[in-house]
């Protein structure tokens, strides 16, 4: 399929939140019970059309162990979006989200840019074991400046809405700063038409 634009998107969260769980039910619309532990880094890719526009996106699964973790960091550098993904009836995976977004902000910081980042609460069909309220979980993503979701992959709920947005951000971003190219080269024609009309005048002098 042609595309208009290439949106990669990374995955991350602690092992058994749901991660590999998501990307299929998202790319392929399939769910399976048995859990899969991802080996390395793995890739999924689906394409959609948003305002208009052909977008592939492909989205890096990624390892949550503790050992593998550096790896992951690796990926970073090519990621335009990140979603970052725990269990709603795992605490620990929700105390862990400081430190993948620590993992995030600390990446960006090398990178010099800011990308954007959604926040996922998955597992929502297993809400008689829920651990975190949803309230809570919402605070956690606005002190920290993103939006929050809530998904089942096992349902389908709540996961085409957030990777949307997700990818509406980057194209959002994507426009912004190819109007801030359009005003800088267009200061650069005045600066450059300014400098010649006062060498005309020295001139004429």
């Amino acid at each position: 399929m042609n595309y208009d634009v290439l949106c990669q998107l990374l995955i991350i969260g602690d092992s058994r939140v749901g991660k590999t769980s998501l990307l299929t039910r998202y790319t392929t619309g399939n769910f399976k019970e048995e859990y899969i532990a991802t080996i390395g880094i793995d890739y999924y890719i689906k394409n959609e059309t948003i305002n208009n526009k052909k977008i592939m996106i492909k989205l890096w699964d990624t390892v949550g162990q503790e050992r593998y973790r550096a790896l992951t960091q690796n990926f970073f550098k090519n990621a335009e979006g990140v979603i970052v993904v725990y269990d709603i009836t795992n605490v620990d995976s929700f105390d862990n989200l400081k430190f993948w977004i620590n993992s995030i902000k600390q990446n960006m910081e090398d990178k010099k840019i800011i990308i954007p980042v959604i926040i996922i609460g998955n597992k929502v069909d297993m809400e008689d074991m829920r651990e975190i309220s949803n309230a809570n979980a919402e605070n956690f993503a606005k002190e920290n400046n993103y939006k929050y979701f809530e998904t089942s992959a096992k349902t389908g709920e709540g996961i085409d809405k957030a990777i949307r947005e997700l990818v509406n951000q980057i194209l959002n971003d994507s426009n912004k700063n190819l109007d801030d190219q359009k005003q800088v080269r267009k200061n650069s024609i005045i600066l450059n038409d300014k400098k010649k009309e006062k060498k005309k005048k020295k001139k004429f002098c």
